[in-house]
């Protein structure tokens, strides 16, 4: 781990934790993370869902990338990149 942060939001209107992690991984790595991930969507609150019930969970930036993709949890799959 690179670096991870886990916030309360007690004092908020929306109660919870926010979770902010910067992680190296390789693309074999890949299954194991989507399982992270789809645990993690499966708990959001209802307002980080969107219309066609997906949820964006983080976002993956290939090193030679400039931007980084988002990183959608639908339907219990992952979207990850091309």
């Amino acid at each position: 781990m690179l670096c991870s942060a886990l916030a309360s939001r007690a004092d908020l209107p929306v109660k919870g934790w926010a979770l902010m992690s910067r992680q190296e991984i390789h693309p074999d790595e890949f299954d194991e993370v989507g399982e992270l991930l789809r645990w993690l969507a499966a708990r959001v609150h209802p307002t980080h869902l969107r219309e066609d019930g997906a949820v964006g969970i983080g976002f993956l930036r290939f090193h030679e990338e400039e931007v980084p993709a988002v990183l959608r949890v639908e339907s219990g799959q992952v979207g990850w990149p091309a």
